[in-house]
């Protein structure tokens, strides 16, 4: 074992052998060949933890045996990293050792070990105060079976005393043994519900100490989809905690949020000027969310209690800064001071439409929102979105799921999916010309809506309507070759309705992608603007998940080709039906000289199950392949040939006043 009563950095880490018989276990491969059972170089041999509530402050253990395979596994072997929060937690190093050829080699020591503040998401702003406490094992070989031990002793205080833990058993590689346990006092009321059949629970009681235990061999790999909508869970695993309910959880939180008896005088002020301008209570909402977006600067402090509690309202106006909680505080603030009923509300971005099935508990949550209620009608705000544009019809609310508001007496209340809109509608326009080898002309039209607009409109305010200009441009080059502006971008915003209209105008230099400048002809392809952006799906032979689609949303574009000559045109019109989407492309001729192709993608439910994935793949690959339209025409000497080679040209005029001169020789001579 490690040095006992060592301490490295402080009291934070410390070093001493597991207590409560935890790690004891010898290892055992069973006559299982490790290396046959490896991925990347590394066999899980045995993954180990116990959750401890019999004493003061709760201590959480884990024990991880590994064995090198593979040169591969060396470096993730070797390293041994501990996450903590200083601000409530400190760790106790049991042993970091190498066993090789029978002898066991300790490495765990203080001066090896070196105290991190990773900050892993401060590109995105959101700092937690977590350090890291790491260390690089020496000397580590293939074939050795390297463990690593420790417990985290401490909790969170917000959290009262709530104890919540979810254990997974099954990783994404085998596991050879898994054993979870959890101690607690017998008077102590625990639950616990579990998902893809663990193994039986065990109990024991000793005194008046009270043991669960899940112990497992031969634990498959399990691997996630990149599409598997995050609420989902495939793996096994359970969840024990106290015995709560979600109005528990509310009371928790809610004083956090109580409103101040006094405001900041110039807030204060922006209120009142608020309820001037805006006397109806829809508008004042709109209106009252739009300020708080463009006050704050998303910042995040979760360190210690900041990541449960939000901070003081004058905090918040003094800094101009906040996260989720800080910016839906003083929305709701601002709302009561207005007149309209609000309260702060958690959500869980990634697992929310789970939420429902799930253990009430204080961890739940990732996110929180706003509940406002006008005149019998609830609205879900995100204050720390971008500015957001529309009216209180035409907003855009939070996502779908489930959502605990934070009043009395709370419980779950579901955020229903936003209604199925038209997002995005494409109109192109390709005039070509006669010779095969000049530029074509395009124009097109773009309407986007809802949270499109929004996406669209951050993204000029935040880079300017010339990079966007530029960025459209090289996005079409990807596909078309070189591009020449003909007008500039034009930018409608209509903020009312929450719908943005560009158009741009170019020239093609060579809208034809064959034109080998003979008379084989050319070919014009299209890009696929629907069918591959909207739709996407990890299509495997065996899927076993269900996927994620997207919100309900319709997607459409519409061409229409101008030819200098009479095209040869093969008229098609698909439709296809799939689980929760359909989709319809049309080719058309208009008249001699024009034709259209329209391409439609409706994605009703934005989740697709698993018993209907194979369908959802067969709709796929039907609807790609008719996802953009392809045509060849004919050329003669460089010149585009219509398609009943009917070209009017003076060897054609040539001939007919040929004709015309002997039907008259032929009439006077007749005479």
């Amino acid at each position: 074992m490690a040095f006992e009563g060592e301490v490295a950095k402080g009291e934070l880490v410390t070093f001493a052998p597991p207590g409560h018989g935890f790690g004891a276990r010898p290892v055992d491969l069973r006559g299982r060949d490790p290396f046959a059972l490896s991925e990347r170089g590394v066999c899980y041999i045995l993954l180990e933890s116990l959750s401890d509530l019999t004493g003061p402050v709760p201590a959480f253990s884990s024990r991880l045996v590994q064995q090198v395979t593979g040169s591969d596994g060396l470096q993730p072997t070797a390293s041994f990293e501990i996450v903590f929060d200083p601000a409530f937690e400190r760790v106790i190093v049991h042993t970091a050792s190498v066993l090789r050829e029978g002898v066991r080699r300790e490495a765990a020591s203080p001066a090896a070990f070196e105290l991190l503040r990773r900050e892993l998401n401060l590109e995105r702003a959101i700092y937690d105060g977590r350090l890291t406490a790491h260390m690089i094992i020496p000397d580590v070989r293939i074939g050795d079976i390297v463990e690593t031990c420790y417990t985290i002793v401490g909790a969170n205080p917000v959290l009262a005393g709530r104890f919540s833990r979810r254990q997974s058993l099954q990783w994404a590689a085998p596991l050879l043994e898994v054993e979870c346990r959890v101690k607690a006092p017998v008077n102590r009321i625990l639950v616990h519900c579990s998902h893809c059949a663990p193994p039986d629970l065990e109990e024991t009681i000793e005194g008046d100490v009270r043991q669960w235990r899940w112990h497992t061999f031969d634990v498959a790999r399990h691997v996630y989809d990149l599409d598997t909508p995050g609420w989902w869970i495939g793996h096994t695993e359970v969840h024990i905690g106290d015995r709560l309910v979600w109005s528990d959880i509310a009371d928790l939180f809610r004083d956090f949020y109580s409103p101040p008896a006094i405001l900041p005088t110039q807030l204060d002020a922006a209120i009142t000027e608020l309820a001037a301008r805006y006397p109806r209570g829809e508008d004042r909402m709109v209106e009252a969310l739009r300020f708080v977006q463009r006050l704050l600067r998303y910042h995040s402090v979760g360190i210690g209690a900041g990541g449960f509690k939000p901070r003081a309202i004058s905090d918040i106006w003094a800094s101009r800064y906040g996260d989720c909680k800080d910016a839906s505080y003083l929305l709701t603030v601002i709302l009561r001071r207005l007149g309209v009923e609000a309260c702060p509300a958690l959500v869980n971005t990634v697992t929310g439409r789970g939420l429902k099935e799930a253990l009430p508990n204080a961890t739940a949550f990732d996110h929180c929102i706003v509940r406002a209620e006008v005149d019998g009608r609830v609205r879900w705000l995100d204050a720390t979105m971008a500015p957001q544009a529309g009216t209180a019809d035409s907003i855009t609310q939070a996502g779908g799921g489930w959502a605990l508001p934070l009043t009395e007496n709370a419980s779950l209340d579901a955020i229903p999916e936003p209604g199925k809109k038209v997002v995005l509608e494409v109109f192109e326009a390709w005039t070509f010309k006669r010779m095969a080898a000049d530029p074509a002309e395009l124009k097109l039209r773009s309407v986007y809506r809802s949270w499109r607009a929004d996406d669209m409109r951050r993204w000029g305010e935040n880079e300017g309507f010339e990079s966007v200009s530029r960025r459209l441009r090289e996005g079409l080059e990807n596909n078309y070759g070189e591009l020449s502006e003909l007008h500039p971008l034009t930018w409608t915003d209509d903020r009312n309705a929450n719908e943005i209209e560009l158009i741009e105008h170019y020239s093609v230099s060579r809208p034809f992608v064959v034109n080998d400048g003979d008379d084989t002809g050319v070919r014009f392809e299209s890009v696929d603007d629907v069918v591959g952006p909207t739709l996407t799906a990890t299509e495997r032979a065996r899927r076993d998940q269900p996927i994620h689609i997207g919100a309900p949303r319709i997607v459409r574009t519409e061409r229409t080709f101008n030819f200098p000559i009479k095209p040869h045109v093969t008229p098609w019109e698909k439709a296809f039906t799939g689980p929760g989407v359909r989709g319809f492309s049309k080719f058309e001729c208009l008249d001699s000289a024009r034709a259209r192709h329209l391409i439609e993608v409706d994605v009703a439910k934005s989740v697709v199950p698993v018993e209907h994935a194979q369908d959802y793949f067969a709709f796929l690959r039907k609807i790609r392949a008719f996802n953009g339209v392809s045509f060849v025409l004919d050329t003669r000497n460089g010149r585009l040939k219509g398609a009943d080679g009917g070209e009017t040209t003076w060897r054609s005029w040539l001939v007919v006043g040929g004709v015309v001169g002997v039907l008259v020789l032929l009439r006077i001579l007749s005479a």
